[in-house]
């Protein structure tokens, strides 16, 4: 096993790295969050309903669509990633991404084409979710195979801090269009522009991405592979490698990220529709009350990922997972209290959850070798998502409706005492480790998973 690739890089290309990771981060929830900001926009625009629960209804189901395309998203780019290498799959992520995010913000509405509006905002959201499939594990890749064994956890923390900035951008800009555009120009034209942003914030990202490299624990692996399959007669793809050598991580990492997967999105996708449809909150002071709740989890978000590096893997993950089962009802009880006690309730919740995300990207590299890594990681996160995280706000909103405002948390409480399990024994202590360089061979990989797994 080599030593060369645990080293740490320099500052200067960990800072670059860094930023690289943190933008396709920030772009992802932004699109997410604009989405979910101006869900009872869309619905009135798109799926025309004298019962507006019905067309707010209609709109998350679209949001979830874009969903279940993320495993199709996270294998096809997971290849990439592991085949062609980490850069090139982050670009090519991320300019689709910008791109579908564009035209959803040129979209006709029902109005203008009749049915072929909804149509077509179904297709714009199958291609943002395709893309998300392959950016999420693949900048929290990149950024912990760059990292020592000392700084993952706060090394990972800044991407978390991004997607806080990201839905927090979103709801900032959605609320000063609607401080200084009237409703009707919201309507007609408003919504439109942040959705426009994505051009620029794409260039920005492409080009901090084509100055970073691979790790050497890539490129090192990449030679490796590279000599194993010019002596095989087949090279198998990666992701039936690791079903074949890693499965039980795979569901490991799938069964922590669905706990991240509902509670991220009654938080991102779901709050501020919630806050307006079952709070009696106006738009402005709900976004008010998520702003606030993000700031909030922007600064407890990165004082997490130094704990990370202090304790257990497995303390950490139990204390997340503990905390949003004690915490979801509370949380959501708070929201009847007025707009202080919502963004308490809420910041503390928030900042659990994206907790929750510090351990999935660490665990992503300590769980896998890195020859299968792009491609198991991608397809346990994107399933997770797509079951769990697309259908998270619909089901938050039928349980509202139905049983009453608190309801939803109840839907998180199942998904936490699952995450209470994975922490105990799923989770791997393996923070003194060297995992990013032992790159998965035919001969090797048995023994490398019966290691991973014993310690």
């Amino acid at each position: 096993m080599t030593t060369s690739a645990e080293a740490s890089t320099d500052a200067a290309m960990m800072r670059r790295v860094l930023r690289a990771g943190a933008i396709g981060n920030f772009i992802e929830y932004f699109d997410n969050a604009l989405y979910a900001y101006f869900a009872v926009t869309i619905a009135k625009l798109f799926f025309p309903s004298d019962d507006p629960v019905a067309g707010l209804l209609a709109t998350f189901a679209v949001f979830g669509i874009a969903f279940f395309i993320r495993p199709v998203g996270g294998i096809v780019f997971g290849h990439i990633g592991d085949r062609l290498g980490r850069k090139r799959q982050l670009i090519l992520a991320l300019l689709l991404m910008s791109l579908a995010t564009t035209i959803l913000g040129l979209l006709p509405t029902y109005d203008s084409v009749g049915v072929l509006a909804p149509i077509l905002l179904v297709v714009v959201r199958l291609l943002q979710g395709f893309s998300v499939g392959g950016e999420s594990t693949g900048a929290f890749v990149l950024v912990v195979e760059h990292s020592d064994t000392e700084s993952r956890g706060r090394n990972t923390a800044p991407l978390i801090v991004s997607s806080v900035a990201g839905a927090l951008f979103a709801a900032v800009a959605a609320l000063i269009l609607t401080a200084a555009l009237p409703a009707d120009s919201i309507t007609g034209w408003g919504w439109r522009i942040p959705f426009l942003l994505a051009i620029p914030l794409g260039i920005v990202g492409v080009y901090l991405r084509l100055h970073i490299d691979d790790s050497e624990a890539y490129k090192e692996a990449a030679k490796e592979s590279a000599v194993i399959s010019s002596e095989a007669e087949h090279r198998p793809m990666p992701l039936v490698e690791a079903f074949r050598t890693v499965p039980k991580q795979i569901f490991i990492l799938f069964a922590w990220v669905s706990l991240q997967a509902a509670a991220g999105y009654i938080t991102v996708g779901y709050m501020v529709s919630h806050l307006q449809q079952f709070e009696d909150y106006s738009f402005s002071v709900s976004l008010g009350i998520y702003i606030a709740a993000l700031a909030i989890a922007m600064v407890l978000s990165s004082l997490l990922g130094r704990l990370m590096d202090r304790i257990s893997r497995k303390a950490f993950a139990s204390i997340l997972a503990v905390g949003l089962a004690v915490w979801v009802f509370p949380a959501f009880a708070l929201m009847s209290l007025g707009p202080v006690a919502s963004a308490i309730g809420l910041g503390v919740f928030a900042s659990l959850m994206y907790g929750t995300m510090i351990t999935s990207g660490v665990a992503i590299v300590e769980l896998f070798p890195v020859d299968v890594r792009a491609s198991a990681s991608g397809l346990a996160y994107s399933v997770a998502f797509a079951v769990f995280g697309g259908t998270a706000p619909y089901i938050a909103t039928w349980l509202s409706d139905k049983l009453g405002a608190t309801a939803p948390s109840y839907y998180v409480i199942v998904f936490a005492v699952i995450g209470i399990f994975i922490a105990r024994w799923g989770i791997p202590n393996a923070r003194q480790m060297n995992v990013i360089a032992d790159p998965l061979t035919s001969a090797g990989s048995e023994a490398a998973s019966s290691h991973r797994l014993a310690t």
